[in-house]
Order: C-alpha cells, then structure tokens, then sequence
C-alpha cells in the first residue's frame, strides 16, 4: 500500500500541469532551428573564419548516444522566439524559479519557451513543465562579449515555479570543488542539437563524453582572446562532443555525495568540424558562482 501512495503521489506531481495551456499548443519543428543557424549568427565575431564558415550546420552532439529518458533531469529545452523564426538551445534547472543557459541564446529575442523535464522535446510527455519567459525576465550576464563569446552565461526566470520530482531537479553547483580545473576528467554534454550534418535536431535527449583540456591547449586552437580564464574547454579528437542547438546546456562530471556538477555552460565550437582537432567552449560555472547566486 505504502508503494501505491507513493507512486500516485508522484504521477499527482506530474498532473498538476495545465497541457491545455499554450505552452503546450503544438508546434512546427521543422521551422526551429539552432540558435547558431540563424542569419548573421557569425558576423562580427572575433573566431578565425577558418572555424566559423561555411559549415555552421554542422556542429552538433556527434557520437553520442541517447539519454536514458530523464535520466539528466536538471535539463531544459529552450525554444526562443526571434525576429527570424525560433532557435533552439538547451539550459539547466537552476532553482524552482530560473534556468541557466548561454547567453548568446536569449539575447535580443522576445521571450523563450523553457520546457523542463523532456526527453523528446516534439512532444507533450507527462514528466514536462513548460514556462514562458519573456524577456523582462532574462538576465544576461553584463559582461557579455558577443564578438568572443566571454562572459556567455545567462538565467531565465520563469513566472511559475517548476515542482521539483524525478523528472525535474536543479543542477548542482561546484560551489564546493570552486578551485579545481578539472583538466584530464571525463565530462558529459547533453543536449537536442545537429545528428546529421545536414539533417535535422535530435527529438529525444543525447549524451556525448569527453575529456577537459587546459587553456592553454584551447587557447592554441581559437586564441587567447577567446580562451580567457572564464572558458573551460573539451578534447573532441576522440570523436563525441557537443555543437549547434546543444548552446547553453550543461557540462558535468561526477563528484560523490550526490549527482554530477555542473562545471560548463555549452558556448561554442568550430564549425569547419564538431570533432578532431576543434575544442568545444563552455563557459567555466565556478567563474560565475557569485554573478549566478546573485542573479536568481
């Protein structure tokens, strides 16, 4: 009996959501796209040309697999409305009332659609909780360099509280492991973006891992204007790791005493190729612990 109320509270969790809202209207997924692929994404950054074009379609979770359904429940979709259409990109739980994802996502759009709890994104699953922010309530980090992509950290609050459940939980800050690099540990991106080089986002969640390189290492590849003491960078030589539409998502790796932290923020990639000799960026979340504690 004891099980039977347990479960029914939990499926009780999961009802309170209102799928008549119109959060949950459908949509059209052929007309999102990665927020990277819009017009103009490009112009006026500081990256060599050499890794921002022509090929900005191809950077996406390459190597992965699928996740286990909500197997990763600090994660969120963003579906963000702007002039051209809707981007996509991922983000994190951060507390009842706010996402963290990148701020190069939000930025300059209208409101955003912040669907937390999914495994596939297309569709209306029991386990989501979807909120509208719009863009009253983005607070994007003030330091932001759209040219070099520094500083590219952002929290969206959201107008109702998510129920935190199985399916939905915030996601862990390194607050405790504040001074480690975590060069040479094996780390996880998660995240809807590219499968194919030319086809279409992922509809369910997937995982990729790979392992952290220093800066210095980064920094030979994109430049020290780049690569600042902010950016915590991935080796994709080995084949996995994250590009358009996973922006914004979570970078962790295992600590005990609880689930994974979250040490990066997805930033940005070489487009010329996800993986080989092309680092990912991210931005370094133990930078930004106090601008985070202050901002939700």
């Amino acid at each position: 009996m004891k099980f039977l109320i347990l479960a029914l509270l939990a499926l009780g969790a999961f009802a309170e959501e209102d799928f008549n809202a119109p959060e949950y209207a459908p949509f059209d997924e052929s007309l999102i796209v990665p927020v990277e692929d819009l017009p103009g994404f490009w112009e006026g950054r500081d990256f060599p040309k050499t890794y921002t074009s022509p090929n900005v379609r191809d950077r996406r979770i390459v190597g992965g697999v699928t996740a286990v359904p909500n197997s990763i429940p600090w994660q969120v979709a963003l579906h963000i409305s702007v002039g051209a259409g809707t981007a996509l990109c991922g983000g994190t739980v951060l507390s009842t009332n706010a996402a963290l994802t990148a701020a190069h996502c939000p930025i300059n759009s209208a409101s955003t659609l912040v669907i937390a709890g999914a495994h596939n994104r297309n569709i209306v699953e029991a386990t989501q909780q979807r909120r509208t922010v719009t863009s009253a309530n983005y607070r994007i980090h003030a330091n932001y360099n759209p040219s070099n992509l520094n500083n590219d950290i952002a929290i969206l609050l959201v107008p109702t509280a998510w129920t935190h459940n199985t399916a939905v939980q915030p996601t862990r800050l390194p607050t405790a492991f504040a001074s480690e690099l975590f060069v040479g540990e094996t780390a996880t991106v998660s995240g809807w973006g590219r499968v194919t080089n030319t086809g279409a986002t992922s509809a369910v969640l997937r995982v990729a891992t790979a392992p952290v390189i220093t800066n210095a290492a980064c920094s030979s590849v994109f430049g020290s204007s780049v690569i600042v003491a902010s950016v915590i960078c991935i080796s994709t030589t080995h084949g996995q790791g994250s590009c358009n539409g996973d922006s914004g998502g979570p970078l962790t790796v295992p600590r005990a005493g609880g689930s994974p932290i979250q040490i990066g923020v997805v930033s940005f990639g070489a487009a010329a190729g996800c993986v080989g000799t092309f680092p990912n960026g991210f931005a370094r979340v133990t930078s930004f612990l106090t601008w985070i504690n202050n901002n939700h």
